[in-house]
């Protein structure tokens, strides 16, 4: 969160607001054991008001995919009943 906090790229408003959220602590955690981590988000180096998850990942190593991506590497596959 640190380096957050001295990152000019973000408004002071959009640091407070990831940090009161839950996405600082999902990043973390994939980082820790080693998940990926799965968002609709795209990244978006230029964002100034909001702090993206895939630009934190990007920022501590952490892998991240794209929630369709996931479904197709899993082979999921959605019928509808007859």
């Amino acid at each position: 969160m640190e380096n957050l906090r001295h990152d000019p790229t973000y408004s002071e408003q959009a640091i407070e607001r990831f940090a009161r959220g839950a996405d600082g602590w999902l990043v973390a955690y994939a980082r820790v054991f080693g998940y990926t981590v799965v968002t609709l988000e795209k990244y978006e180096p230029e964002s100034k008001k909001s702090v993206k998850i895939p630009n934190i990942c990007r920022e501590f190593d952490v892998p991240y995919t794209d929630t369709f991506v996931m479904l197709r590497s899993l082979e999921v596959q959605f019928a509808w009943p007859a």
